[in-house]
C-alpha cells in the first residue's frame, strides 16, 4: 500500500515538472523576439532587377568566356542572336551617321585628309555589317537547314565547310584594319599642325566621335573587368544583396514551388498527415525543429515546405526565398528546371 503510494507522488511529481517545463518553454518562446521580415527597399528592388536582367547576364557570359578555364567555356556569346543584333544596330547607324555627315559637309575644306579617314572607315563598317549578316547566316540559318537534309545535300554542303574558316580570316583581317585606322586617325587627329576644327567643324566633331566609340570599344574588356569585379562586389556589400548569385540562379516560378510537397506541423507525440515517408520527416524535424530562414521552432497546426534535398522550412519563410533564389539556403541545391 504505501509503495503504491509513493508510486502515485512520484509520478505526479514528474507529471507536474514537465508540466512546468513545458510552460517555461512557451513562455521563453513568447518573450524571444520573432523576426519580421521587411519588404526590401528601393536600392536592393533596383539591384534585384538589374541582376536579373538579360543584359547583365549577357555581360557575366561575355567576361566568363574570355577570363574562364578552356575547359569550361561554354557557349560562345559572341554568336549569340542578342550580340549579333547589337552589332548589327551599333553599325548600322554608325553607316548612318558617316555617310549624313559626308554628304552635308562638302563644302568644308579640312587640313588633314579627314574624308578619306571617314570613308575608309565608312566602308570598313559596311564589310564588317556584311560578316555579321555572314555569321548569322551560318549559325542560324545553315546550321538548322542541315539537319533535313539528305545525305547527297550534305555532302555537297561538306565542301561548303571551308566558309567559316574563310569568314574567320576576314574577319582577323577587318578587325587588323580597324586597329591601323584607329591609330592613324589619333595620330592625324591630334597633331597641332593638323587642326582644322575651324575648317570642318563638322568632320571634326564626327572624328572625335568615332576615335570616343573605338576607343571605349578597344578598352570594353578592362571596364567589363572594372563592373564585374569591383562595382558590383562593393555594391553587394553596401546593399547586403549578392547580384552575382542572384545573376546565376534566378527565382523559382510559382508552379515551380507549388509542385513542392507541403503538410501541417502537429506537436511530436502525434503524426504528419500527409506525407510521403512521415518517419524520416519527422526524425529529420525533431533534429532540427526551428527553420533555418527565421530561426523559430515549429508550431502546432503552421505549414511547412520540403525541398528536393529533404531540407524542411516554414512554407512562408521558403517561399519567399525561392522567388529570390532556386536553391535550398543551407545546402545550396538548386531545384529542377
Amino acid at each position: 500500500m504505501n509503495s503504491r503510494c509513493l508510486l502515485n507522488s512520484n509520478s505526479i511529481v514528474q507529471s507536474s515538472s514537465s508540466y512546468a517545463e513545458r510552460e517555461d518553454r512557451d513562455v521563453s518562446s513568447r518573450n524571444r523576439p520573432q523576426l519580421v521580415s521587411s519588404p526590401p527597399s528601393f536600392s536592393v528592388r533596383m539591384a534585384m532587377r538589374i541582376s536579373r536582367s538579360r543584359w547583365f547576364t549577357l555581360l557575366r557570359r561575355v567576361f566568363h568566356y574570355q577570363n574562364g578555364s578552356r575547359s569550361n567555356l561554354g557557349s560562345n556569346p559572341f554568336n549569340s542572336s542578342t550580340w549579333l543584333m547589337l552589332e548589327f544596330i551599333v553599325l548600322f547607324v554608325q553607316i548612318i551617321i558617316s555617310t549624313f555627315t559626308l554628304a552635308i559637309s562638302m563644302r568644308e575644306k579640312p587640313v588633314w585628309p579627314m574624308r578619306v579617314w571617314i570613308s575608309g572607315y565608312d566602308i570598313g563598317c559596311v564589310l564588317n555589317l556584311l560578316m555579321v549578316y555572314g555569321r548569322y547566316r551560318q549559325i542560324y540559318l545553315i546550321q538548322g537547314d542541315t539537319l533535313s537534309l539528305s545525305d547527297m545535300e550534305q555532302q555537297r554542303n561538306n565542301e561548303e565547310t571551308r566558309m567559316p574558316h574563310l569568314m574567320n580570316k576576314c574577319r582577323t583581317s577587318l578587325e587588323f584594319f580597324f586597329a591601323i585606322w584607329f591609330v592613324m586617325g589619333n595620330v592625324w587627329f591630334f597633331d597641332s599642325r593638323f587642326g582644322s576644327f575651324q575648317q570642318a567643324p563638322k568632320l571634326h566633331v564626327l572624328c572625335i566621335t568615332l576615335l570616343t566609340w573605338n576607343a571605349i570599344c578597344y578598352s570594353f574588356p578592362f571596364l567589363l573587368f572594372l563592373l564585374l569585379c569591383c562595382c558590383v562586389p562593393l555594391i553587394s556589400t553596401l546593399l547586403g544583396y549578392n547580384m552575382n548569385m542572384a545573376s546565376s540562379n534566378k527565382g523559382a516560378t510559382d508552379e515551380q514551388i507549388s509542385q513542392l510537397p507541403c503538410w501541417i506541423h502537429k506537436e511530436p507525440h502525434t503524426k504528419l498527415e500527409p506525407a510521403d515517408d512521415s518517419e524520416s520527416i519527422e526524425n529529420f524535424i525533431n533534429e532540427d525543429p526551428e527553420c533555418c530562414i527565421c530561426l523559430a521552432k515549429y508550431k502546432d497546426k503552421e505549414e511547412l515546405r520540403q525541398l528536393p534535398c529533404s531540407h524542411v522550412f516554414h512554407l512562408k519563410c521558403v517561399d519567399q526565398w525561392l522567388k529570390i533564389l532556386s536553391c535550398c539556403p543551407l545546402c545550396k541545391q538548386g531545384l529542377e528546371r
